[in-house]
């Protein structure tokens, strides 16, 4: 049942029967006993969901309603044509009773619900103002106003309020409890929004919108793991409203593919862990590609995230394929958001095959799609370098310090660089930036001394190697280098230094 024919049950049954019976019999007193008749089977098929069969009653009554004031009716055959999809004849049936009766707030609300559903989103705002407006004890509307202002308007502060009188009205309102959970969330209040989340999948534990909120809010939260799980029921939960929609959760893949990624990256996973998780990535992907081996952009990302995948298992010449297949899936002219990525990705794979220009090519081409990014420039480098021209590596280190001046990565490289040409004075300056940007790192310290022994400046190089031993006492090069600048500045050994002699 969709989630708007659940609301009119709720509201039928908690709202209408309760709030309309004094106006129905006080319109019902001197009608036409058949049009009574007609109207009150009309409303009897509504309860039974027979949409069709209501509407046939209500437009035969309205036959016979000459003077046209014949309120309930119009709302009636609004109501019955809204779950019918037939939004414009709902809107002027839903008119007509507001015509009669100005403060109907039911009907105020049947026409925010036909101007939302129709993506006119002002004016369903207004059509629910004014239907809160005439009635605020009503939970159906309070619910409405709630989930158009922090859906659509993104506006937590307002709509919270409407959600807490609807929770309050109508305490197993599982939508109302996840529209709140995402108010929460959006004003980063996300135990909060767990909690109300938690409480409408309680309540409708079949509305896989609501684990695919609880999903992002535990990713909001990088707690991978529980954002996999919401992401595994809501997948399991998932059944297609219209003809049109997948048949299974498309984004739910989608999105439990990354955040199986986002938790490989972690460093408390083990290796074998790891891998479980990089297979499964490719099995979400894959769930995806059975049903839509070809469509943009629900494939492409796809493909792009068991590339992801492949290549951390050393899989290269497969996530080249799968690259290639994402890229070469993009429509002309249109573009994709993980296009650099793919190109960046590709090179790489190239680049660990021993293809430097495939490499370098797929580097430039992320360059150009991702202009501030350091990384192409960096790969691009790592490339030249391995050709042994580096010249044009340092140039393109130097880009990627460009792009981010506290990218330690590229004045490491560049320092490299420089010593392969023999001028150690510019790569220990180099070492140096590094040492600014990543000032924990020990290797930087050590690159740093190494320079300044090639220089022969002992004292200097004894220092950096120092410093680099009080950040890893473990670096045994450190404690090589440190040895021999002892040596050549005639000072005890460092292993005499060690045992106090």
């Amino acid at each position: 049942m969709s989630t708007l024919k659940h609301r009119f049950i709720a509201c039928f049954a908690f709202g209408l029967i309760a709030i309309l019976p004094n106006l129905a019999l006080a319109q019902l007193g001197g009608r036409d006993p058949e049009m009574v008749r007609l109207f009150e089977a009309g409303k009897v098929s509504m309860l039974d969901e027979n949409w069709d069969e209501a509407l046939v009653s209500f437009e035969e009554a309205k036959k016979l309603d000459t003077d046209r004031t014949f309120t309930e009716l119009y709302f009636w055959t609004g109501e019955a044509l809204r779950e019918l999809e037939d939004y414009q004849n709902a809107i002027k049936n839903y008119t007509d009773a507001i015509r009669v009766q100005d403060d109907f707030a039911q009907a105020h609300n049947g026409l925010g619900i036909c101007w939302r559903e129709q993506g006119q989103y002002d004016v369903a705002l207004n059509s629910f103002r004014n239907a809160e407006q005439y009635d605020r004890r009503d939970a159906a509307i309070a619910a409405n106003l709630g989930d158009i202002l922090i859906n659509t308007f993104r506006d937590p502060a307002d709509g919270m309020q409407y959600l807490d009188r609807a929770i309050e009205l109508n305490p197993e309102d599982a939508e109302a409890y996840r529209n709140r959970g995402f108010g929460h969330a959006l004003l980063n209040e996300f135990e909060e929004g767990i909690a109300d989340l938690t409480k409408a999948a309680e309540l409708d534990p079949s509305d896989y919108e609501t684990y695919d909120r609880l999903a992002s809010v535990h990713a909001a939260e990088e707690e991978h793991e529980k954002s996999i799980a919401a992401l595994t029921k809501a997948i399991e939960t998932y059944e297609p409203e219209e003809s049109s929609d997948p048949d299974t959760y498309i984004n739910g893949y989608l999105s439990r593919a990354r955040e199986r990624m986002l938790l490989a990256k972690e460093d408390e996973q083990t290796g074998p862990q790891r891998e479980a998780l990089y297979e499964q990535i490719v099995t979400d992907a894959d769930a995806v590609l059975e049903e839509f081996p070809d469509r943009f952009p629900e494939s492409g990302m796809a493909m792009f995230r068991k590339g992801l995948a492949l290549r951390m298992q050393g899989l290269f010449a497969e996530a080249i394929t799968a690259f290639t297949d994402a890229l070469q899936i993009i429509p002309a002219g249109q573009e994709s958001n993980y296009t650099a990525e793919a190109y960046l990705y590709r090179g790489i794979c190239w680049f660990y095959q021993g293809q430097t220009s495939l490499a370098r090519g797929d580097f430039k081409e992320a360059a150009a799609q991702s202009y501030a990014d350091p990384l192409p420039h960096l790969w691009i480098g790592y490339t030249q370098a391995k050709d042994g021209e580096y010249r044009k590596a340092i140039e393109s280190y130097g880009e990627a310090a460009a792009k981010s001046p506290s990218f330690a990565l590229a004045y490491v490289n560049r320092g490299l660089a420089y010593i392969k040409l023999g001028d150690y004075e510019k790569a220990a300056d180099n070492f140096n930036k590094a040492i600014r940007a990543e000032p924990t790192a020990a290797t930087h310290y050590f690159k740093s001394g190494r320079a300044h022994e090639m220089l022969d400046r002992w004292d200097e190089a004894l220092a950096f190697y120092n410093l680099a031993l009080q950040r890893d006492g473990e670096f045994e090069e450190a404690k090589q280098g440190a040895a021999r600048a002892l040596r050549a500045l005639g000072r005890p050994s460092l292993s005499d230094i060690q045992r106090g002699l």
